[in-house]
């Protein structure tokens, strides 16, 4: 099992549940591909290894949290085999030697997808529609993986917030466009 994709799993529960989503372990499995069990073992997993305040809504048919919550900075791991069951949080950037763990928290953005088509192309970046009008909330941890599938989509998107993203967006493709305006000699 991949360190990075159980880190990814627990950063979406938590910011689902921050969201007021009230996700939960049959949403987890859906949206990951695992099995429910697991997706249950990572739910305990916040609750009992990182100390997140989280209930279960019977009502909702979904997870919450009882008081303000955010995934720490770091997170210290005495014993590298104290991971239970699941390898999240474990040192990603320096093998599993009780080291700190950087989690990465999701960007956000609101774009405007003009057809069902090219939504479906952003899929993996896609958390939900909002209204009928063809606008998305998406998450993702690299913005320039998450740049790479909008001009990959090859449809009218627009990045409605944030705005920051929007500047950044725009600047990577005047660099580019200005790289490749001149005729290229075989050597640059």
């Amino acid at each position: 099992m991949s360190v990075d994709f159980a880190v990814e799993r627990i950063v979406w529960l938590h910011k689902r549940i921050k969201d007021g989503y009230y996700p939960n372990a049959m949403r987890l499995s859906e949206r990951f591909g695992i099995s429910h069990r697991q997706a249950q073992r990572d739910c305990d997993y916040l609750r009992r290894k990182i100390g997140a305040p989280i209930e279960f809504d019977r009502s909702r048919q979904g997870y919450y949290y009882t008081d303000d919550f955010s995934l720490p900075d770091s997170i210290r791991i005495e014993d590298p085999r104290d991971i239970s069951n699941i390898v999240a949080l474990a040192d990603i950037y320096g093998g599993m030697d009780g080291g700190s763990t950087q989690i990465g928290i999701p960007y956000s953005a609101l774009l405007y997808i003009p057809d069902k088509l090219s939504a479906l192309e952003l899929a993996p970046f896609v958390v939900k529609r909002v209204g009928s009008k063809g606008k998305y909330v998406c998450e993702f941890q690299n913005i320039r993986v998450f740049f790479g599938a909008l001009i990959a989509a090859d449809a009218d998107i627009r990045i409605i917030e944030p705005e920051w993203l929007r500047k950044d967006f725009c600047e990577s493709l005047d660099k580019l466009r200005a790289a490749n305006a001149d005729e290229v000699s075989e050597e640059p």
